[in-house]
Order: structure tokens, then sequence, then C-alpha cells
């Protein structure tokens, strides 16, 4: 029965799609976007965090793509400032995007108290609240709950993973999750999720993430992964 909710609540049904027509709250969109990626970014109100420079980001087709030529991991991140009234009506998320190729290595699977292989080609990250929670590492930041989704090759749509780092505070979804490339859509019921996975009503949104991680993973084709994406929606 829980896997059936989740299914539910991350892809959404019919009925859910129609909603998701509503006006957008938040908006990211690159149909429009050309110039130096981080810049870009900088010029919205986005940080770069880690080396998501070194993950080759570049405006192609409409789409931002990231095409990463070493093992490392990068984050673009935008957070929320205090009052933004139209953000905290949000409930709902819609992504568009895809892959090309995914991080051949990456595996999910196994104990969460066992370090694994826990990567992915792209992510996006939603952050509720501003009170940090517990990485479970001194050497990594706490930081606030998230719900965060990954197009995976080998996992498990309709159940939630926990990452090796936030296991108290952090849930992953895999979309997709059986090895197919192109384009897909992604909506999710944020408020009934996050109500799903943590018992509790969440905080306000305080920010959004996009993350590729392709560390320990193998170099085939000229790169370790391909992703883009086209947009994301934060919507009521």
């Amino acid at each position: 029965m829980r896997f059936i909710l989740l299914l539910l609540l991350i892809l959404g049904s019919r009925g859910l799609a129609e909603k998701f027509q509503a006006e957008s709250l938040y908006t990211l969109d690159f149909s429009q976007a050309e110039g130096d990626p981080v810049e870009w970014f900088e010029a919205r109100g986005w940080e770069e965090k880690e080396d998501m420079d070194g993950m080759n980001p570049r405006f192609e087709k409409d789409r931002l793509v990231i095409e990463p030529k070493a093992a490392l991991a990068g984050v673009f991140t935008k957070n929320f400032v205090d009052g933004v009234e139209q953000i905290k009506k949000v409930r709902r998320i819609r992504i568009e995007w895809g892959v090309e190729q995914y991080p051949e290595g990456a595996d999910w699977s196994g104990p969460v108290d066992q370090k694994r292989n826990a990567r992915e080609p792209i992510s996006v990250m939603v952050f509720f609240g501003e009170e940090g929670q517990d990485s479970g590492s001194m050497f990594v930041p706490d930081i606030p709950y998230f719900l965060a989704f990954f197009l995976g090759e080998k996992e498990r749509p309709g159940i939630s993973y926990r990452g090796n780092y936030w296991q108290k505070g952090g849930r992953y979804f895999c979309i997709s999750c059986d090895g197919s490339i192109g384009d897909f859509v992604t909506e999710s019921e944020l408020t009934s999720l996050f109500k799903a996975e943590f018992g509790m009503e969440p905080p306000p949104i305080s920010g959004i993430a996009i993350e590729v991680d392709v560390s320990y993973t193998m170099f085939s084709n000229g790169r370790h992964s391909k992703a883009y994406l086209k947009k994301i929606e934060l919507l009521p």
C-alpha cells in the first residue's frame, strides 16, 4: 500500500497532471538561456556549490546540458528570501528533463548503514525550513529537510531512498528507473510526500538545488554521464 501511495505522489495520476496546469509560482526555464551557465545562474540569484563548473554545463537546444568528463560532484543552489509569499503557497513540483547516459557504477541498493555508491546524472532537490538536519558526519555540513528527485537506471520507483548522508532529514526518489533514455516529465505532490516520509506538516520551502554526482563511476563514451534540464516549476 505504501509503495502505491508513494508512486502516485511522485509520478502523479491523470487528474494530478491536470492540476499541474496551474500558474507557476517559480519557474526556471532554459528555453531562452545562453552564455556561460555559471554566470547565468548567478545573475538569477543562484550559487555554485562544489564543482558544478567542472560538470561541463552548457546551454544547448533549449536545455541545460550537464556532461561531466571527470568523476566529480557539483551543485547549483537557490535560497529563497524570507518573506517571499508566493513560495509559501508551493505544494507541487514539475520537472522537464532527460538523460542520454547514466553513470556506470552508480548503485543505491544495500543497507543504509553501509557506504554505497549512491550517484546520479542529475537530481533536483527541494529544501524545507532552515533548521539543519544531522548529516551523520563531522566533515559534511548539516542542511534542512529535503526531498530529492533523480534520474536513475536501476533503482526502484515508488520507494524512498536514503543517501550516505542526511539520512534523518533527506529522501531521494528515482524517476524512470528502468534504464530508459530520453525525455521525462516528473510531477510530484510535495506536501503529501513530505508528510508521508516525515510524519509531519512540512516547513515552508526554503530553497531548491540542481545536483550532479558521478564520483567513483566509470568513464565511458568520453564522459561519466549526460543529462539535461528543460524547466523546473514550483506550483500551488
